[in-house]
C-alpha cells in the first residue's frame, strides 16, 4: 500500500477521524473540501451520510476510485458507540464475494441473541424496514418517495401481512426493538438495512430491494453461512483494526487487488 494516495472530505475527517487517522499518519493522504479539489490519481475516502458534492463527484466521474464507510454489520450492540466500520471499494456495500486468503470469522462479535443455529423460515408476516431517505437513494438511482410508495403497496397486496418497521435514531432503541420483529418474521425485506445481515444470523429469510453485502444469499435458507460471515469479516473492521492500518490492509487484498 505504500504507494497509494489518498483524499478525505473535512466533514469525514471531523466524524470519521477514528478510522481516516491511519492515512493521514502514513500516506501521502489530503483534506478536501469541494469537488474542484479532487484529484482524480487519490482515492477519494468518504463516510455516510455524505455531502451532495461528493455524490455528484463518484456518479459522474467513473474514473474516480473511491472507498464508502458507514457503521459495520456485526458487534456494534455490544458497545455503547459504534466500534465496528464497513468500508467498500467503488459502491456504496461490498457486493462481490470473494475466496478468502484465511479466517477473519474470530474477528466477529456475534451477540447470542442475534445468532441462532436453527432456520425458521415460518413467521406471523412480513417485516419490511423501512430507510431513511439519503444520497444512497440518489446513487442507486431511486426516488425515495416514489419508491416508497410503490414498496408498502405492493407488500401490503401480497397474502401475507405486512409490519412496517421506521428507522429510528437511537442506536439502543434499535437493537431492543428490531430483534423481536424479526425472530416472528416470515421474511426481513430491507433496502439496504444492516438488519439483512442481522435477520441471516437469527436464521430468516430475506429480500433485498437495494443494495445488500449479502444479497448473494436472498431468498435462500439452509445454507452454511460461514461464507457469509467470512464476507462479513473481510467488509468490516474494527477501530483498533482501522488505527493499526490492517483495515485498510486487509480491504486492499479482498476488494481492491481482486
Amino acid at each position: 500500500m505504500h504507494h497509494y494516495k489518498f483524499q478525505v472530505p473535512t466533514n469525514t475527517k471531523k466524524v470519521r477521524g477514528q478510522v481516516t487517522g491511519y492515512l493521514f499518519r502514513k500516506f501521502d493522504c489530503i483534506e478536501i473540501e469541494n469537488k474542484d479539489q479532487i484529484e482524480e490519481d487519490r482515492y477519494l475516502v468518504f463516510s455516510h451520510p455524505f455531502d451532495d458534492w461528493v455524490l455528484d463527484t463518484i456518479t459522474k466521474n467513473k474514473n474516480l476510485n473511491f472507498f464508502h464507510i458507514d457503521n459495520g454489520y456485526i458487534g456494534n450492540s455490544r458497545h455503547k458507540t459504534p466500534w465496528y466500520y464497513r468500508i467498500t471499494y467503488n459502491d456504496m456495500q461490498n457486493v462481490n464475494v470473494q475466496s478468502t486468503p484465511f479466517s477473519r470469522l474470530d474477528k466477529l462479535e456475534i451477540d447470542d441473541n442475534l445468532w441462532s443455529d436453527k432456520w425458521t423460515p415460518n413467521g406471523d408476516y412480513n417485516l419490511l424496514v423501512m430507510p431513511n431517505q439519503s444520497n444512497i437513494f440518489k446513487y442507486l438511482g431511486d426516488d425515495y418517495e416514489q419508491w416508497r410508495s410503490k414498496t408498502i403497496a405492493y407488500y401490503k397486496s401480497l397474502d401475507v401481512p405486512l409490519i412496517i418497521r421506521e428507522k429510528e435514531g437511537k442506536r439502543k432503541q434499535r437493537f431492543e426493538s428490531i430483534v423481536p420483529l424479526m425472530k416472528n418474521a416470515q421474511k426481513v425485506i430491507t433496502y439496504h438495512s444492516m438488519a439483512a445481515v442481522e435477520a441471516l444470523c437469527i436464521g430468516k429469510t430475506i429480500e433485498i430491494l437495494g443494495q445488500s453485502a449479502v444479497q448473494h444469499w436472498q431468498n435462500k435458507t439452509e445454507f452454511d453461512r460461514n461464507e457469509m460471515l467470512e464476507h462479513i469479516a473481510w467488509s468490516q473492521f474494527s477501530r483498533s483494526e482501522f488505527g493499526s492500518g490492517i483495515a485498510w490492509e486487509r480491504t486492499f487484498e479482498y476488494q481492491v487487488e481482486k
